[in-house]
């Protein structure tokens, strides 16, 4: 594997864009050798979704605050590869939900594809915890 060092990678950047400023034809072919060798470029370049946006929340009529028909957090805010993550759910009234993972990134501008679908899953009403 070529390997490219932080200096040539800053020094080729340098004489590209000194080459725009001069009006000369740069050829962006190094630059783009060294994209295809990056796992997050490659990651990023997978066809990604819009799905993991919320759009229809519904709120409470009485407070204007969310809905509680399905509610739920996760143990973890992120996970790496192979990982355990817990998830914790209430649905009022019980009734089934499906749970879609995704992982965030560029992915075309889109935010996010879609890794794993998990359920159904059967869900219940959980008692309201007191913050203190």
């Amino acid at each position: 594997m070529n390997k490219t060092t932080r200096r040539q990678l800053l020094t080729g950047a340098a004489a590209a864009t000194a080459g725009l400023a001069a009006g000369l034809d740069v050829n962006p072919i190094a630059f783009g050798a060294l994209a295809q060798d990056n796992p997050i470029t490659r990651e990023n370049a997978n066809a990604g979704s819009t799905d993991w946006q919320l759009t229809r929340v519904r709120t409470d009529a009485r407070g204007g605050v969310r809905a509680a028909a399905i509610e739920g957090y996760c143990s973890k805010q992120s996970v790496a590869a192979g990982q355990s993550i817990d998830i914790h759910v209430s649905t009022k009234p019980a009734q089934e939900f499906t749970i879609e993972i995704f992982r965030t990134g560029y992915y075309g501008g889109r935010g996010a594809r879609l890794m794993k679908t998990i359920g159904p899953l059967q869900g219940k009403t959980q008692p309201t915890r007191r913050v203190r």
